[in-house]
């Protein structure tokens, strides 16, 4: 049976065309690719692992390590490890250096950066001791320290003591091995000598336990003094004027450890008693008003005298005794001196354009507003639409504190946000602001509260209150 050359170019032509599926098909692959141990499970049509690694978008840095090599060829079921570099920072032997890496085992960075270590060498990584072979958490820096064990030789009074350490300091060696340094104990050389992996001599001398009664208290202390006197310095509790101790001042420290310290004191005392000063306003006609100025700050007086005292204190008795008190003169020593504050009462007219319209007014504060109506007078069940000034209560008409009401009653004011109005009504006010009560009617009510200026709008009332109050 013959084939026609059509079905043949045909046939070909399909062929032709299922070509590049099939090769896709040959070459496509599933890997495991581990970065930073965190593992991607990846169906890839590269070849090599550098094209897996460009495919996932993964940066590599001179110092990062992969495995295995990026020109590697790439096969199904292969794992891709990439382990990006960090910053390390070794501090040994007084030396600090750095060095990029991407090894996480302390003892192999050490070895890289060329320190040798024994096995007694401590490592700190990050602060903490860890294992030589501990693996390092991921992270961009880490640092790590190596502590050199030194050998430390310690006389404590008659007994010698010989043992290892890798502390810091010769402090911190004595306390690994419970040893307790006492106040009042030498330690020579002192205890935050650096240990740098030599050999290091120390003596130590234990102070003599003390039991110090004082006044109403009873101190536990070491010394090493000859004398009780020298103790009692060293203890901060040195005699002083006709104070004394048993035993003796200059007598041996006592083999069972007491001392009495008995303190004797005479004071000359100046008491002194304010004597209070009191307060005055002053106007002050070139301070435009509701600005205040102290013209005088006030004075306390004094009255003083002088006071001879006597104490003692035994370590059997209850703080200082009191054994004598005399009044040797008494006078007074200053008068006091009021403090004036001065208030300004200069009148400035000024003009502004508002929502209103232009207004001209002659005084300004900030207050805290809030809002009422017949029915929202805040007590439950209760409604009023009188007004103090006995108008009926609607927008346009505000309520002040009663000192405000008794001076400005029906003055005209502007208030952003609200507009023209006048005061009409009392309320109670609040204790530490200026405060004014926007009213409405019950169908124009609106509830808010905030602060916001309060416009005094000209003609210029005969009587001002230049120095306003707050309420409450």
């Amino acid at each position: 049976m013959r084939v026609s050359k059509n079905l043949r170019l045909w046939a070909f032509g399909i062929i032709l065309a299922a070509l590049p599926l099939i090769l896709l098909s040959l070459f496509r692959k599933s890997v495991e690719l581990v970065v930073d141990d965190q593992p991607y499970s990846i169906t890839t049509y590269a070849l090599k692992v550098n094209g897996l690694l460009k495919a996932a978008n993964v940066q590599l840095g001179e110092a990062d390590f992969i495995s295995p090599s990026p020109t590697s060829w790439l096969h199904k079921g292969d794992q891709v490890v990439v382990q990006h570099a960090a910053q390390i920072q070794i501090y040994v032997d007084g030396h600090l250096q750095s060095m990029i890496s991407a090894e996480r085992i302390p003892v192999v960075l050490l070895a890289e950066a060329g320190v040798n270590l024994t096995p007694e060498d401590q490592i700190l990584v990050d602060g903490l001791p860890v294992a030589l072979d501990q693996i390092l958490p991921l992270g961009k820096v880490h640092s790590l320290q190596v502590r050199r064990v030194s050998m430390v030789h310690l006389q404590i009074d008659e007994q010698s003591l010989n043992f290892s350490s890798t502390a810091s300091t010769l402090g911190g060696a004595l306390w690994e091995q419970n040893i307790t340094l006492f106040h009042g104990d030498q330690l020579d050389p002192n205890p935050d000598t650096p240990l740098t992996g030599k050999s290091i001599q120390a003596k130590l001398q234990r102070a003599q336990e003390l039991t110090i009664h004082t006044q109403n208290s009873t101190i536990h202390t070491r010394s090493i003094g000859p004398t009780v006197g020298a103790a009692l310095a060293e203890s901060g509790l040195a005699l002083q004027g006709l104070d004394y101790s048993r035993p003796a001042e200059l007598a041996r420290l006592p083999d069972g450890g007491i001392i009495e310290v008995v303190r004797v004191r005479e004071d000359v005392l100046l008491e002194q008693t304010p004597l209070p000063f009191g307060a005055m306003q002053q106007a002050l006609p070139d301070v435009e008003i509701d600005n205040t100025m102290v013209v005088s700050a006030g004075e306390y007086g004094l009255t003083a005298r002088r006071v001879r005292v006597v104490y003692e204190a035994p370590p059997d008795e209850q703080g200082w005794q009191e054994i004598d008190r005399q009044v040797e003169a008494e006078w007074v020593a200053r008068e006091p001196q009021p403090r004036v504050v001065g208030y300004g009462t200069k009148i400035v007219v000024r003009s502004e354009n508002t929502a209103s319209g232009p207004i001209e007014y002659w005084r300004k504060v900030k207050v805290y507003a809030s809002t009422y109506a017949p029915c929202h007078l805040g007590i439950p069940d209760y409604c009023s639409s009188t007004t103090a000034s006995g108008a009926q209560l609607q927008k346009g008409m505000i309520a002040v504190t009663i000192e405000w009401y008794r001076y400005m009653k029906g003055a005209a004011v502007y208030v952003p946000n609200y507009g023209i109005a006048t005061i009409e009504d009392v309320g109670g006010g609040l204790p530490d602001r200026h405060w004014i009560d926007l009213g409405y009617s019950e169908e124009d009510f609106v509830g808010w509260a905030g602060w916001t200026t309060i416009y005094f709008l000209t003609p210029v009332p005969s009587t001002i209150l230049y120095v306003l109050e707050y309420g409450g």
